[in-house]
């Protein structure tokens, strides 16, 4: 009988440490108020939401990010005691997969409502600047909170209740959770659908998974007009790591249609990651997340049914490589590519200033429309000077 309850203890103890070791997707975080409406002030800085929070008596800004599951907290943040939970796999925007800590947050508040046990993983702070510490995931939302985000007045209004915005007129598309984050099927091109992610943590407007490119460009000849060129290369860093190197096309589309609206004349690349429709339809739009019949309603604030966009196709992109800053891809039309740019190149300085790191490229105080002279090391071992505008 002793025997017994030893193997019976000694089981329970496994099972716990197993419970610590690995902590699985939840929603038991907690929140303060049911049956609310709250009209939240938020920022929009460099294609990006931020949300004021108060957390142990400090106000901190929070990344509102529809692409994450669950919240991020960057390792060295100043946001007082947490509790640790145990450990999960991740899974970034270039699909890369890694065991990560989670933990679980101090209290905060949002406006009027305060969350609980707001469960988040542990990554290193990353290379690109940011002004904040804390991510909000899509689980907000999947927990049973609605929302709209209209960038133009600086609000997000959040509610619990399920009918507040169902007399609301706009674009609605249907999502599909899918890692316990929303997609939805976009059209880049005529009689073609894109399985996409919606991620107001991505800056861009689009981007492509490649090999969803390569069956459009294989089914369709329209597809070939709407390419401006291709390149070997990789551009996006995430939380694991940058994409690996990749064939890459720069596209013009046509129009992008979000159900029956377009944005018409769209300038994209492809990834090797996700698709992703992107933070940067916020400034044609607000938005509004409605949780309980997982849609998304785009509202344009010019009640048109299409926009013109004409963005700036992408130019050069700078990647991190054995610690120093390389680049990463180089479109063949752009300034760069033309004064001598290649990718592979290693930074040695800029205007002068030795450039050892890859931080030390990231903080360099770039000022949008100046010229710059970039000193490069090449692959093929020499040096050279390019001169190129920010």
């Amino acid at each position: 009988m002793m025997k017994k309850v030893i193997n019976t203890m000694f089981l329970l103890l496994i099972c716990t440490s197993m419970m610590a070791a690995m902590h699985g997707y939840n929603l038991n975080f907690t929140f303060s108020q049911h049956n609310f409406c709250d009209t939240i002030p938020i920022e929009f800085d460099n294609d990006q939401i931020y949300i004021p929070v108060m957390m142990n008596g400090e106000e901190h800004l929070f990344n509102l990010d529809t692409g994450s599951s669950q919240g991020t907290v960057y390792e060295g943040a100043h946001i007082g005691s947490w509790t640790e939970l145990g450990n999960v796999v991740s899974r970034d925007a270039n699909n890369r997969l890694d065991t990560v800590k989670v933990i679980s947050l101090p209290p905060f508040k949002m406006g009027n409502l305060t969350v609980g046990d707001y469960v988040a993983s542990v990554f290193p702070r990353p290379t690109v600047k940011g002004k904040y510490d804390v991510i909000i995931g899509f689980d907000l939302f999947n927990k049973g909170l609605c929302a709209k985000i209209d960038v133009e007045h600086k609000i997000m209004i959040l509610t619990d209740i399920r009918d507040f915005f169902s007399g609301e007129q706009g674009f609605a598309v249907k999502y599909k959770l899918k890692w316990f984050v929303p997609y939805v099927l976009i059209s880049p091109f005529i009689r073609h659908v894109d399985e996409t992610l919606f991620d107001l943590g991505s800056r861009p407007l689009y981007v492509m998974n490649k090999e969803s490119f390569d069956e459009h460009a294989y089914k369709s000849n329209n597809v070939g007009s709407q390419v401006e060129g291709i390149a070997k290369g990789n551009m996006n860093i995430g939380n694991l790591g940058t994409e690996k190197q990749d064939e890459v096309a720069f596209l013009h589309l046509d129009r992008l249609k979000w159900g029956d609206f377009s944005f018409n004349d769209v300038h994209a690349t492809t990834t090797s990651g996700s698709s992703r429709i992107g933070a940067q339809m916020l400034k044609y739009g607000s938005v509004i997340i409605d949780a309980f019949r997982k849609q998304i309603v785009f509202q344009p604030y010019s009640g048109a049914d299409s926009v013109e966009v004409d963005n700036k196709q992408f130019g050069v992109a700078f990647v991190p490589k054995d610690g120093m800053a390389a680049v990463g891809l180089v479109f063949q039309k752009s300034e760069a590519y033309i004064n001598g740019m290649r990718q592979g190149d290693i930074i040695l300085k800029i205007n002068g200033q030795q450039i050892f790191t890859f931080n030390d490229f990231v903080n360099y105080p770039f000022v949008k429309g100046r010229r710059y002279t970039f000193t490069l090391h090449d692959k093929k071992g020499f040096d050279k000077e390019v001169s190129v505008e920010r």
